[in-house]
């Protein structure tokens, strides 16, 4: 397999778990709810697109920080959205552990796999 086609498959992975969380209302999307869940504490992960307003994005990820939740940048709005069905969306907050933890998990590994592909070239 080729390495574009590994991510690509990677990516779309995490979009359908997104989307599954999204379905089984183990997330929650759109500023003022994720703001809302995050101050009451009940965000296990916050997901920010590469791209949308940047002072949306650096709001919730101070709020994250500040919350001690678990942050990770991936995707972009219009891809965010598309996962759960509604337009875009330049964040999306997890509110279950076990669902969390599974897309860290993914995450940091197609991470990881960019980031040795840049290496090897």
């Amino acid at each position: 397999m080729k390495p574009d086609a590994g991510r690509a498959a990677g990516k779309e992975r995490i979009l359908q778990t997104i989307g599954l969380s999204y379905r089984a209302s183990l997330l929650t999307s759109g500023f003022d709810a994720i703001e809302m869940a995050l101050h009451a504490g009940a965000v296990e992960l916050l997901i920010v697109a590469v791209d949308g307003s940047e002072k949306q994005r650096a709001k919730l990820m101070r709020i994250a920080q500040e919350e001690d939740t678990r942050c990770r940048t991936f995707g972009t709005a219009e891809e965010l959205g598309r996962a759960i069905g509604k337009d875009m969306r330049i964040a999306v907050a997890i509110l279950d552990q076990g669902m969390a933890d599974k897309l860290i998990l993914r995450i940091d590994e197609l991470k990881k796999n960019d980031d040795s592909d840049k290496i090897s070239e």
